[in-house]
């Protein structure tokens, strides 16, 4: 139990804690700066890489399940390709900062 005789911070106090914290994290919430050539470079080729890789790895495995060694492999190889070419594009259309 508490006693009433402890020092507790009273209600005004606690409230003048909380609204310098929110002041505080506003200012952090900012937005952040964007993004650098170099990193969206990065970013756009790792999309690419990543659309083939998953379109390839899916025929393959595909192709191996049915016997079909490699029109799966292929049709998936290229449609991964689409795929990590349209991120590409999607990724890089955003609103632009002036």
């Amino acid at each position: 139990m508490v006693d009433s005789s402890d020092n507790l911070p009273s209600l005004d106090e606690l409230q003048r804690r909380i609204d310098e914290a929110k002041a505080h994290t506003a200012d952090e919430e900012k937005e952040p700066p964007a993004a650098s050539g170099m990193s969206q470079a990065m970013r756009l080729g790792v999309e690419m890489v990543a659309g083939v890789a998953v379109g390839s790895t899916f025929g393959f495995f595909v192709d191996k399940w049915l016997g079909t060694m490699p029109l799966f492999f292929i049709i998936c190889f290229f449609l991964g390709a689409v795929a990590g070419f349209r991120n590409m594009i999607r990724g890089n259309s955003g609103p632009k900062e002036d």
